[in-house]
């Protein structure tokens, strides 16, 4: 008996295991997926890359024979799927541009038999560089232990059969290594911290299929070490210490001109690509291996061990108080505005007590001038939130059987008052020794101290001296941002000051800043949070959206039919649906509610609206500086600050529930230049009314039964809930037949569901015993 072997070129693992990546972000992580860019980022790199071979080769090749797919489509596609899995972009143009770029640098930029630049970071870096229309997303993958035991496992079947391991672990072992000594030696931050820096997928893909590319890569073994030691040691001091996203990528594109001298001092045969052998029946003794119990027993193990994934989060601060400390931050709001290195931040007080008790620590980059803090009108966060929250639109039927009337109108269903949030601040202070007092500001009802420390304990017991409850838990956050640095502000009413002013309530602060971090420090903030935290962000900026760096941004379902007896507890509904998201995504998550251009000049900001948009009175009230420039007033020509005027404003509301447990680190931002509007908005639709006995009538009650099974569905879906979980209160169904009704519909959808999944199950079933009779399959001799 012969054993069947196969020979296999090991680019065939790559183009499998990134088309199995690119499933993953698709269909379980809910990427928004954009089937144009992807058909012509591969459907490009391969035409543009048959050109240039056919140009080279001075005909045209065909897809079999030496000068077949081999030559010229298996590397373009590892590249193509490359900018699948880490390109994003608006515009198919940019997706083309992108894919010619990626094969033009092989073909242009090129040195001893090999190109120069990495292909697909080349086109990546390009096309974000000179477009301004392109984006890296770092934050898409998100970071958990199954995803890192995930890409570890597979990228290292890719590097050894590509024989280039070596550069893959000299670069994550480096890297790794810097950020343990920084994040949990230097600066103290607890191992969670460490672990969810180093298993972003976006690390591990580049670590395992970008680097490792053994054509642009040194050919000596100790080259290669050189080479992504230096990439690492450059991409960290880049991130750490000058805040810059996505470093690896653009390091190594800077980098790649060093392979040829490293290729010249270290002299190594050149990479050729070589046909990988498997045997069959190898596969098969792995097989029977894993089949046996104990293994079995061992392997199940790992899995679950590796669905154990550690996580953590919480806002930018937390109240102290005085006597007993009991003050909690529960919610919060934030305005965030943001451009180059300028950032405004406002935060909202809903504290309710004793004004005297109160006082808020809230940790900066710099040393705040009096003219950088100041106090707004309550009236932004309820303009801002009211205008941007999900929303409920309402439309009517028509009656078939009546002539030409047509009630065609939409309505906004009464807006359910989502829950108002607070802002605390961010950090702490110390003891006169080791407390420095940089500043003392009276600034409208607030005293306010600016205070740098050298240590968290010379911080609290500074606090402690001057009457304040420090509370549990503070001490783990502190010590980082006093060793990163930061200083502190300690905000306190000045009850004198207090009492000049009409109302019972504190205004919010609004704080300014020149820094690189673009960040809320919200890990503060769960030092006096008790559970879960709700936080609203409202960003502006010019180019476009914000999103996590850290962690991944999502948007909530939108646009769904739903029944109408939500309409009466909308507010409900929304609840239910949130926290169903939230823990279907994995709790790590900011959700996207709200993006839209408000800019003056665009008159479409929402789509239905349900509140008046923000005016530009409004927007600069809310620390939007750029757009209040008086043109008629040039005497600020001279000044040192050049803020850059202009019109452009992106409106982004991003809604973050976290807890300890859930995000170890702070919130990381990027602006990108995603302008594609979106608002969470929820349809219910009104039945028609009066006699359904025309031959319309009864065909539209029929179809009236299929959407209202539908909409059952998506209720399920969208919420978790099903028809008994709901207090259905309708008026309008007197004209509707008993079989029409929302309750046989929620039987029916039940049973749609039941029948769906045995079929599911079945299909399984046959993969796997497919699978297995493939992975056992022998030839005779």
């Amino acid at each position: 008996m012969q054993t069947r072997n196969l020979t296999l070129d090991p680019r065939y693992f790559q183009v499998l295991f990134q088309a199995i990546f690119l499933f993953y972000g698709i269909f379980y992580l809910n990427w928004s997926a954009d089937y144009l860019h992807y058909t012509i980022s591969i459907a490009g790199c391969l035409f543009f890359n048959y050109c240039f071979e056919s140009i080279k080769q001075k005909q045209f090749l065909s897809l079999r024979g030496k000068l077949g797919w081999n030559l010229w489509g298996f590397s373009v596609l590892i590249s193509a799927m490359s900018l699948c899995l880490l390109l994003k972009t608006n515009y198919w143009y940019i997706s083309l541009l992108a894919a010619f770029l990626t094969v033009a640098s092989k073909y242009v930029f090129r040195m001893n038999r090999k190109h120069i630049f990495n292909p697909s970071a080349f086109g990546i870096v390009a096309a974000i560089y000179f477009t301004n229309a392109a984006w890296l997303s770092p934050g898409q993958w998100g970071s958990n232990a199954v995803i890192f035991f995930f890409v570890v496992t597979l990228g290292t079947i890719v590097v050894t059969r590509v024989q280039k391991l070596d550069v893959s672990l000299a670069f994550v072992l480096t890297f790794a290594g810097l950020l343990f000594w920084r994040q949990v030696y230097v600066l103290g931050w607890p191992m969670d911290h460490f672990i969810h820096s180093i298993s972003t997928g976006s690390l591990l893909l580049f670590t395992f299929f970008m680097i490792s590319d053994p054509k642009t890569s040194p050919n000596h073994p100790v080259a290669r070490i050189i080479w992504a030691v230096l990439i690492a040691v450059v991409s960290f001091y880049l991130a750490v210490f000058k805040w810059k996203y996505n470093t690896p990528v653009w390091v190594l594109i800077v980098a790649a001109p060093l392979v040829p001298l490293l290729d010249k001092i270290f002299r190594a045969q050149l990479f050729e690509w070589k046909a990988s052998v498997l045997k069959l029946p190898f596969i098969a003794q792995l097989q029977r291996f894993f089949l046996k119990p104990a293994v079995k027993r061992i392997t199940i193990s790992i899995v679950v061990i590796a669905f154990i994934t550690p996580v953590a989060l919480a806002f930018c601060g937390f109240y102290v108080s005085k006597a007993d400390g009991t003050l909690k931050n529960k919610t919060s709001q934030v305005i965030m505005v943001r451009d180059g290195n300028r950032n405004v931040i406002t935060m909202y007080n809903d504290f309710q007590g004793d004004f005297k008790d109160f006082a808020m620590v809230v940790p900066v980059p710099v040393v705040l001038q009096k003219k950088d803090i100041k106090v707004v009108e309550q009236q932004i966060f309820a303009t801002l939130n009211e205008y941007s929250k999900p929303r409920l639109v309402e439309y009517y039927d028509q009656n078939p059987c009546q002539r030409n009337f047509e009630k065609d109108s939409r309505a906004m269903a009464p807006q359910a008052n989502l829950q108002e949030v607070t802002v605390v601040g961010y950090g702490t202070q110390r003891k006169e020794s080791r407390v420095k007092i940089e500043a003392k500001y009276l600034v409208g009802e607030y005293d306010i101290l600016i205070l740098s420390a050298k240590e968290s304990s010379g911080l609290r017991d500074w606090l402690n001296e001057n009457g304040y409850k420090i509370p549990n838990g503070a001490d783990e956050v502190l010590e980082p941002y006093i060793k990163s640095n930061l200083k502190f502000f300690v905000v306190k009413v000045n009850e004198k000051e207090k009492k000049k002013l009409p109302g019972n309530f504190l205004r919010p602060i609004q704080i300014s800043f020149n820094s690189p971090k673009f960040m809320l420090p919200i890990r503060l903030g769960m030092a006096n949070a008790d559970g879960d935290q709700d936080l609203l962000i409202y960003a502006f900026t010019k180019k476009g959206r914000i999103e996590c760096t850290n962690y991944r941004s999502i948007s909530l379902p939108t646009g769904n039919k739903i029944p109408l007896f939500v309409k009466n507890n909308f507010a409900g509904f929304y609840s239910n649906l949130f926290h169903h998201q939230w823990n279907k995504e994995g709790k790590s998550v900011a959700m996207l509610e709200y993006a839209w251009d408000v800019s003056p000049k665009n008159y479409v900001k929402c789509d239905p609206c349900v509140a008046t948009a923000p005016s530009t009175q409004d927007l600069v009230q809310a620390g939007v500086w750029w757009i209040n420039r008086n043109w008629n007033d040039y005497s600020d020509i001279d000044d040192e600050e050049d803020y850059d005027y202009s019109d452009n404003v992106y409106f982004t509301r991003l809604h973050v529930r976290y807890n300890r447990k859930s995000f170890p680190q702070d919130l990381m931002f990027q602006a990108t230049p995603n302008k594609e509007n979106y608002q969470a908005r929820y349809v219910v639709t009104h039945p028609a009314q009066g006699d359904f006995s025309c031959d319309a009538g009864k065909a539209y009650l029929n179809e009236l039964k299929k959407r209202r099974q539908g909409e059952m569905q998506n209720l399920a879906s969208l919420t978790g809930k099903t028809y008994e979980d709901w207090d259905v209160v309708l008026n309008e169904e007197k004209n509707i037949p008993v079989e029409d009704s929302y309750r046989v519909a929620a039987g029916e959808a039940k049973k749609d569901n039941e029948r769906k999944n045995p079929f599911w199950l079945f299909s399984l079933g046959v993969v796997g015993l497919a699978a297995a009779v493939g992975l056992n399959y022998k030839r005779k001799a």
